[in-house]
């Protein structure tokens, strides 16, 4: 399956652990993905950068080229009080936040991205009679609600309502 953007769902840890590590999303510069996780992972932290290969092609070439799944964003783990390291990264702008919280993801979710991203897991969902403005829920996500926004022959655009970002659904 080859989509546009995998989208986190939120959860809100009440971060007491000194030990407990957690998934957070850097905003980043645009375009500096891939320089800023090796940035981040020569600094010995754990990050990820989920990209798919597409074939891009120019008026005397074609080419693959890896494209971020996550644009201008980086998932990082690390213990909630040691998070300010990451600023020490060109580049990095910010944590991501909702409704005033940190946004951290789960690891299953993690998990199931690299999944789906490896081609080792498949998000299969049926469609049927579903137009633009339904609500759906994605049981790979926690059975998170996620707005249809357009609809083609092969592919649905829903819009993840946690967080409000596009996923990209190939039938």
């Amino acid at each position: 399956m080859n989509q546009e953007l995998e989208c986190p769902t939120l959860s809100h840890h009440s971060f007491d652990s000194e030990v407990a590590e957690y998934w957070f999303v850097l905003h980043i510069h645009p375009r500096h993905e891939f320089k800023i996780f090796q940035n981040l992972t020569a600094m010995g932290l754990q990050a990820y950068c989920p990209y798919v290969i597409q074939l891009r092609q120019w008026s005397d070439r074609k080419k693959k080229i890896k494209v971020p799944l996550l644009p201008s964003m980086i998932l990082v783990k690390l213990p909630f009080h040691k998070r300010a390291i990451v600023f020490n990264c060109n580049g990095v702008k910010r944590f991501m936040f909702y409704n005033n919280k940190i946004v951290t993801i789960p690891q299953r979710e993690i998990d199931i991205l690299k999944q789906s991203v490896e081609g080792k897991q498949c998000l299969n969902y049926s469609i049927s009679c579903l137009k633009v403005g339904d609500q759906i829920k994605l049981d790979k996500f926690e059975n998170s609600l996620a707005e249809i926004i357009k609809i083609s022959s092969n592919r649905i655009w829903v819009r993840l309502q946690s967080i409000n970002l596009k996923i990209s659904i190939d039938l």
